[in-house]
């Protein structure tokens, strides 16, 4: 029984690279690119050097900053939206080449020794020099990758299976300063507001209004991550002001905007 989603795109690499048990790509994006929902054979670690990258999987959804990286599982369907440019540093991993075969999504603290070595695989090309770099740097990443420890900054934000939830939960992630109330959400999927506030309930382990927090919540981690202003992320999460928005922050993450945004800019490693 195959483990594809029939309604994922299969992406392989040929023969020119399959005896690599690390495949590297340099990928940058313009803000609103996105790639649709797709699977790979190998692992995918993905990893921006700037911009954000929303990760949505069948079941959840991650925010991947340049403060940490997202280790995605061999077969595991995902699409990816860019917020802001994006500069993305990618590898596909040959998932029997890793000590533990992921199986879903694991949120990693990339060091500094994993950061160059992404870069540097990255920057060797094809050619005799680069194959030879290529030799030492493959068991060097997959190590690394296999010890690096997992950050509970990058939380997944559980996402709903049934289709008239994931319609709301959609919208709302493109959309999170949306204010419409469950019941209104309801009336647009065809369904009581009772109905959708129990399947919430059931499906995330989250009230609706729990949910939508948290989304706000997880959006900006990753805003204040990448240096934007706390006025305009309360704006863009639909908050009345600055200090509406720090108060929810803070009762949600036990720490004002101010402080998370400089814990994050001491990890932050510019690409170069």
């Amino acid at each position: 029984m195959s483990l594809i989603p029939p309604s994922a795109k299969l992406q392989t690499f040929g023969k020119t690279f399959a005896d690599r048990k690390v495949i590297a790509q340099s990928l940058d994006y313009a803000h609103g690119a996105h790639e649709i929902a797709h699977v790979h054979h190998r692992a995918q670690l993905v990893y921006a050097t700037r911009g954000i990258v929303r990760v949505l999987t069948p079941r959840g959804l991650w925010m991947v900053t340049p403060a940490h990286a997202l280790l995605i599982g061999s077969q595991v369907e995902h699409e990816l939206h860019m917020l802001g440019d994006v500069a993305m540093r990618t590898l596909y991993l040959e998932p029997g080449a890793l000590a533990v075969t992921e199986r879903d999504c694991r949120p990693i603290a990339p060091g500094d020794l994993l950061r160059a070595a992404i870069a540097d695989l990255c920057a060797a090309g094809t050619q005799a020099t680069g194959n030879r770099r290529s030799a030492l740097l493959e068991p060097l990443i997959l190590d690394l990758v296999d010890e690096a420890p997992r950050t509970a900054d990058a939380a997944c934000l559980p996402l709903p299976a049934d289709a008239r939830l994931r319609r709301i939960c959609t919208s709302l992630i493109a959309q999170p300063a949306n204010p419409d109330t469950l019941e209104a959400w309801a009336a647009q999927v065809g369904a009581s507001g009772r109905t959708v506030a129990r399947h919430f309930r059931v499906e995330t382990g989250l009230s609706f209004g729990q949910w939508r927090e948290q989304l706000r919540t997880t959006e900006a981690r990753a805003r204040l991550a990448v240096g934007h202003a706390i006025a305009d992320i309360a704006r863009e999460l639909g908050y009345a002001d600055a200090r509406t928005f720090a108060t929810m922050f803070r009762r949600a993450s036990g720490v004002t905007p101010q402080h998370y945004a400089r814990g994050a800019h001491a990890t932050h490693v510019s690409d170069t």
